[in-house]
This record gives structure tokens, sequence and C-alpha cells, in this order.
């Protein structure tokens, strides 16, 4: 599966995934993606999101309200998306999605515990799944993710909350939030 990698200096992610996943507007991002779907990665904040990929067209960067730079001249591959899937509970996700203007909507989602899983998952697997997981309600042990190595230290004391255990074939593992995704989608 392709990674799309999304710079949020670049483009208001924060604001632009939860309203397309909800209005079901499918999107532009920059680059050729030649899969079927692909996962959209926060720089520096993660991977958040699935979207199925529904064309691929070589032009000018199209129109979307959520870029934060002007358009240039140039003309450059653009994939348009539609979010099938979008971590909610993605601790970094949650961390940008309300500095500014909140849609009650996905505020409501948030607070009542809403996730929504990837289409691979069928929402009674999910839940037990979760359920196993939610078992471990104690702080990690480590800030360092044991899939990539990746030190979650950096974000402080915060980094201990993000860190997340993922629980499979009879024992679990402390991973960040991005391994911990992946390995959900992987399943």
């Amino acid at each position: 599966m392709s990674l799309i990698r999304i710079d949020p200096n670049v483009y208001d992610v924060w604001s632009a995934l939860p309203t397309y996943f909800q209005e079901a507007s499918p999107f532009y991002v920059e680059g050729q993606i030649d899969e079927a779907t692909a996962w959209i990665e926060i720089l520096e904040y993660g991977i958040v999101a699935e979207v199925e990929v529904m064309l691929v067209e070589t032009t000018q960067r199209p129109f979307d309200r959520y870029w934060r730079m002007e358009a240039t001249p140039e003309v450059t591959a653009y994939s348009l998306v539609d979010v099938v899937g979008l971590d909610f509970h993605h601790p970094l996700l949650r961390a940008g999605m309300y500095d500014g203007d909140t849609n009650d909507v996905i505020r409501a989602k948030w607070e009542q515990g809403y996730r929504v899983p990837s289409a691979k998952w069928t929402r009674e697997s999910f839940r037990a799944h979760l359920a196993n997981e939610q078992a471990m309600l104690q702080l990690a042990p480590t800030t360092v993710c044991e899939a990539c190595g990746d030190d979650l230290n950096r974000f402080g004391a915060f980094g201990v909350r993000l860190m997340e255990y993922h629980f499979e074939a009879g024992s679990g593992t402390w991973l960040c939030p991005t391994c911990h995704k992946a390995r959900h989608y992987n399943m």
C-alpha cells in the first residue's frame, strides 16, 4: 500500500481530513499513486487515514480551500482520493484537530469514543480487539516504539502517554501511534 506524506505547513490536514471524511468528498493530493488504496501520513505526526485512489491527473494544482500556499503555474501529477478510514482517536490527530474552529459533530464523535476502522475489520472483531488493548490502562514503561525504534520522548512528558499497547496472539507490545495503526491494518 502506498504512503502519501502531507506537510501540515503546506496543507491544513487538521481541518481537511475530518471535513472531507464527513462530507464523503474526494480531494486532490500531490503525487501519482498507482495503487487502489493508500495511507495518509502527516509529516512528524504519523499515519492518520486510509484513502481510496480514484484517478490521477497531470495538471496545475487543483483548487482546494485548505492549501496554505499560493499555487504555482507548474504542472505535476495529482491523485484524487477519498477518505475511507480516519482515526479520530489518533492522539496526534486530536492534538492538532482542535486548535482552531472545531466542528461540533467531530468533537462529539471524539468524546463518545467513535472509531472508524478499516473495511478489513468487522465492527465486532474491531471492538473485541480494542477491548483487549484497553485492558492495559497503565502508562507505557517506555517512550521507544518496539517496532520502529522511534523515541516519543521528543514530545516531553506527553511522550509516554502517546505510546499504545497492541495486543496480538496472547501478548502485547508498546508501539508508537503510527506503527500501531499500521499493525491494525496489516492484520
